[in-house]
């Protein structure tokens, strides 16, 4: 390669850097909004069952349903499956209506004779509570101490 050819190309990664900079830049402030108080977090605790035992080790996330986003909110159940959501590193959820996923999933090896093993996937929940678009479970966060209970069934 020519001498020419390398500045326009230097350019084009300079500008591509910035452009991505800028973008994580807005993106980085839109999490964060204004301090403390561009995100209204409330308290949110609960339970998840199912067939009417706790479920230990769980993954609860709330997603906001409405058209205006906003940040999910993240638990794990402990061995009474209760949790506690969080938010960007902070207690509670937004306000407002969230699609709820909650999942169970743990890899489990598997030996092989030559080489490094293979893991496989085992679901300890229904697959379906797993995602948003099928788990059909929901709940309102209200301005205020939130108390919610989800009672799965396995089949």
């Amino acid at each position: 390669m020519t001498n020419e050819s390398n500045p326009p190309q230097r350019r084009r990664g300079i500008v591509g850097l910035a452009v991505w900079s800028f973008g994580l830049l807005v993106a980085s402030a839109s999490i964060v909004g204004c301090g403390e108080k561009g995100l209204h977090l409330v308290p949110v605790e609960g339970l998840v069952l199912i067939d009417g035992q706790p479920v230990a080790d769980a993954g609860v996330m709330f997603a906001p349903s409405d058209e205006k986003g906003g940040l999910p909110a993240v638990g794990t159940t402990d061995k009474q499956g209760r949790f506690t959501l969080i938010t960007a590193n902070r207690p509670g959820a937004t306000v407002g209506e969230h699609r709820v996923a909650i999942s169970k999933t743990e890899s489990i090896a598997i030996p092989q004779r030559r080489g490094l093993p293979l893991y496989k996937t085992k679901e300890h929940l229904p697959p379906k509570f797993g995602s948003f678009e099928t788990s059909g479970l929901t709940a309102t966060v209200k301005d205020d101490d939130n108390q919610v209970k989800f009672e799965l069934k396995s089949k």
